[in-house]
């Protein structure tokens, strides 16, 4: 992320924490040191009490996710391999009932983390750039961090916690430790603490986040398994991370201060919200007998897929025991291959072809939703007059919106009579792609859009009234 991208977070945060060092220093007359102290932690709970929200929209979409997994599969599975239209469009409206039933929107997942993830980062940078600035320990003049001041973060360096300084750190050199008054043991005795504490904490999170996964994990998902994979190695990894950044890394005593009470502040929170979920949002034995079916399917082809895999290792070691075998067994393993491939081939294709039909349905769908609500506004058209009066410029409008349908309308024909070509190569055309827009062209071309009351249909007592 951009430093410009990261300044739009910086200056928000910068203030609440200005914010509160004014209301503790200068309201209340607290020493400085402990001010600047107290206004991390007040940063950190004010920040992460803001976006405290939109965790809980994020978790509680997750959670209504995970309600309708098992409806969701049902209704995948039976509308698997229907490419008509009306089989298409069913399963969309069922799929649209489902989201409404439960009240959900796949945006609510999104949302949150987009304001979350800046909002941390800048948080972060914040306090790493009062700590360690980028000219050093000298603040020149002209120097500001978002709202913060060049005085300011002299104030700041200055500050003192146990008699330690906020900016020391224990890898840091030693004359720079001999400037500030202090040394590498007495920083290392007392942000010792605060670190461990905050890898326990980070630790416990993890545990959390794992645990909850393996309750909702979706196992037909490979994309999911594997990120609960990639989480169990972090909980292993980072907190020996975390413990060689504070030990040997240039990480300042203010820092971990926020390391300690930002990862309390996420304990505290995932397990409230684990509780508020089990109480407000319990998962029903529906999802649970789904959810251990799914996961007995996935373990037992992955079970099979090493079974497979173990059965060409024999061979090769087979080849290199009975060499006079090489041969024969070369040839087994040739036609492993060439069955697996043309097996894999061969369900690629049909997906593809299905995937294909089914996009072919949904555009002559969308055609045929175009066509009504142009046929609605012909209508509305005939009701109303032949067209738009000096003082009423509705028929124009009408006019233009009718002639921009059958433009798109147009292109759109385009585009499939390409897309049908281009699939003739390795597939079965698809009936609707090819499907003219001929007819509308030619009504449109007429500019006939329908009868006046009472016309008959045995010459016309009536001429056919025309589009302006």
């Amino acid at each position: 992320m951009s430093a410009t991208v990261l300044e739009i977070f910086i200056y928000p945060v910068s203030g609440v924490m200005k914010l509160w060092h004014m209301l503790l220093h200068d309201a209340f007359g607290m020493e400085d040191s402990r001010a600047w102290l107290i206004s991390i932690f007040g940063l950190v709970v004010t920040v992460r009490a803001l976006i405290a929200p939109f965790y809980w929209v994020m978790i509680r979409s997750g959670r209504t996710a995970v309600l309708m997994r098992p409806e969701k599969a049902a209704l995948a599975e039976k509308y698997a391999k229907a490419t008509d239209k009306e089989s298409v469009a069913a399963h969309a409206a069922a799929e649209k009932e489902l989201h409404q039933r439960y009240n959900y929107r796949p945006s609510a997942g999104c949302v949150p983390a987009l304001i979350q993830i800046p909002t941390f980062l800048g948080l972060y940078q914040v306090l790493l750039r009062m700590a360690r600035p980028s000219g050093g320990l000298e603040v020149a003049p002209d120097t500001h961090i978002g709202f913060l001041t060049a005085d300011e973060i002299r104030s700041f360096l200055d500050a003192r916690v146990g008699g330690v300084p906020l900016p020391a750190y224990i890898a840091m050199p030693q004359e720079q430790l001999a400037a500030l008054g202090t040394t590498s043991g007495g920083v290392r005795d007392f942000i010792l603490p605060f670190l461990l504490l905050a890898i326990v904490f980070t630790t416990l999170n993890m545990v959390l986040s794992i645990t909850r996964s393996l309750q909702t994990l979706d196992w037909d998902s490979s994309l999911s398994r594997g990120l609960q994979k990639f989480i169990i190695v972090l909980a292993i990894f980072v907190p020996v991370l975390l413990l060689c950044l504070g030990l040997f890394g240039p990480v300042p005593v203010a820092v971990i201060l926020y390391w300690f009470a930002n990862n309390l502040w996420t304990l505290v929170q995932n397990a409230i919200a684990q509780v508020a979920l089990a109480r407000t949002m319990p998962l029903q034995e529906e999802h649970i007998t789904h959810h251990r079916e799914r996961r007995g399917v996935v373990k037992e082809a992955l079970r099979a897929k090493r079974a497979h895999k173990w059965h060409l290792r024999r061979l090769r070691l087979r080849a290199l025991v009975q060499p006079w075998r090489l041969g024969e067994i070369r040839r087994e393993l040739a036609a492993d291959r060439e069955a697996r491939q043309e097996a894999k081939e061969a369900e690629k294709a049909e997906r593809k072809k299905i995937r294909k039909a089914k996009q072919a349905a949904r555009l002559q769908l969308n055609r045929e939703k175009r066509r009504a609500k142009k046929a609605e506004r012909e209508g509305k058209q005939q009701q109303g007059g032949d067209g738009a009066t000096p003082d009423d410029p509705t028929g124009a409008e009408i006019t233009e919106s009718t002639e921009s349908t059958e433009s798109t309308e147009a292109m759109e024909s385009t585009a499939s009579t390409a897309a049908g070509a281009e699939d003739e190569a390795d597939q079965e055309p698809t009936p609707t792609v090819g499907r003219s827009a001929e007819p509308d062209r030619g009504v449109a071309e007429s500019g006939v859009v329908g009868r006046e009351p009472g016309d008959s249909d045995d010459g016309g007592q009536r001429p056919e009234r025309q589009i302006e």
